[in-house]
């Protein structure tokens, strides 16, 4: 059997690691990735803009390791096309034949159609190249910009200031994470940035960016902002591209069932390409499960993906925010704060039973909350 895994990332090795443990004599496993890193742990890239950790740091499995395990690692080619017909991808340079093939290629970075984004010192970040890229700039640059307040903008930013940047950070919101708190959590949060180096605007609606050769200031609706460095965090999309020609069903992400096949049966998709039950995680926990599942079924196994709850224990910017259950956005039920300082603590109650939980901060009480809020 001939197995072909497009995208060296959580969803691709996980994948890989499960044939491995029912892999035959003959058969063959070939992962490829347009990175020049073998697996690392994306996650973490955030960490090595402030310098403390450098993407040597964050490999899980060097390129020893896939010769140890007879894994035909193929890095820096990227698959253009993929041809169903007769089970063929092909890159620049070559093509290759499969039996089962696993779409794992992952997402790129959304960027709105901001005026004067092609200046230069404007940048996503997504990949280990980008990291690299951007630390260059960053050595140079004094005044950065984030544009974009969700977890990954707010880790960014955070990064940004510790290496000693003057950082702001722009959110269209009222306040910040507006997904995961109600405005006193992100108003305390944009404090607690703020004892950190970190400037928050909200409300900012960017309209674009000036200046020379280099990005010079970012244009709002009421205001500009010097900025030598901007990093645009507004979201991902799906890398559907190398799908669009298949007869294989798509929507934001192309869709599989809860083995992680594809409307088409030697076809697989997991992680953040992949579609499961309308939803497109696009965080790693899950991208690992689908991996995991995708690699059983492929070589034979029984397995099933039944979704997936995200973790609602996060660190912001080294600050802890818990968000869990029923956040009562309608007003609904009836809510108890139980802190309100520096740390802010509020459950959410339907008939007096604890149906959600918001915490900032650190609170002792912490697990007990979380323990009695039925979900």
């Amino acid at each position: 059997m001939n197995y072909l895994i497009i995208g060296a990332c959580a969803a691709g090795v996980s994948a890989a690691k499960e044939i491995l443990k029912n892999r035959k004599p003959d058969d063959q496993i070939s992962i490829f990735t347009d990175e020049n890193y073998p697996f690392y742990y994306r996650p973490r890239l955030i960490e090595c803009l402030s310098g403390e950790v450098e993407v040597e740091d964050i490999i899980i499995n060097d390129q020893q390791w896939f010769e140890d395990n007879n894994i035909d690692l193929h890095l820096d080619e990227k698959i253009i096309k993929i041809d169903a017909e007769n089970k063929k991808i092909m890159s620049e340079n070559d093509q290759y034949n499969y039996d089962k093939l696993l779409l794992a290629n992952g997402s790129h970075c959304f960027v709105p159609p901001f005026s004067g984004v092609e200046l230069e010192n404007i940048f996503t970040l997504r990949t280990a190249a980008d990291l690299k890229t951007i630390n260059r700039a960053a050595e140079k640059a004094k005044k950065a910009v984030v544009v974009g307040g969700g977890l990954l903008g707010l880790e960014i930013a955070y990064n940004f200031a510790k290496a000693g940047l003057d950082t702001t950070v722009l959110e269209v919101a009222p306040y910040l994470l507006p997904m995961q708190l109600d405005k006193k959590g992100g108003d305390l949060l944009e404090q607690k940035l703020k004892q950190n180096n970190v400037k928050v605007i909200t409300d900012a609606s960017t309209n674009g960016f000036e200046g020379q050769k280099n990005v010079e200031r970012v244009v709002l609706e009421d205001q500009t902002i010097e900025a030598d460095l901007v990093l645009i965090s507004t979201g991902v999309r799906c890398n559907n591209g190398l799908a669009e020609n298949l007869q294989i069903d798509q929507n934001r992400g192309i869709i599989v069932d809860s083995k992680m096949q594809t409307s088409n049966p030697d076809i697989y998709a997991a992680g953040d390409v992949a579609e499961f039950d309308n939803n497109v995680y696009g965080i790693w926990p899950p991208a690992l499960a689908q991996g995991r599942i995708a690699g059983k079924v492929m070589s034979g196994e029984e397995a099933e993906f039944k979704g997936y709850v995200p973790s609602h224990k996060l660190k912001v910017a080294g600050i802890n925010v818990v968000s869990l259950g029923e956040l009562n956005k309608d007003g609904e039920y009836e809510e108890e704060i139980l802190v309100e300082n520096d740390t802010y603590v509020k459950v959410i109650k339907d008939n007096g039973e604890k149906i959600g939980a918001l915490i900032v901060g650190q609170y002792s009480e912490q697990n007990q909350i979380l323990a009695d809020v039925k979900r």
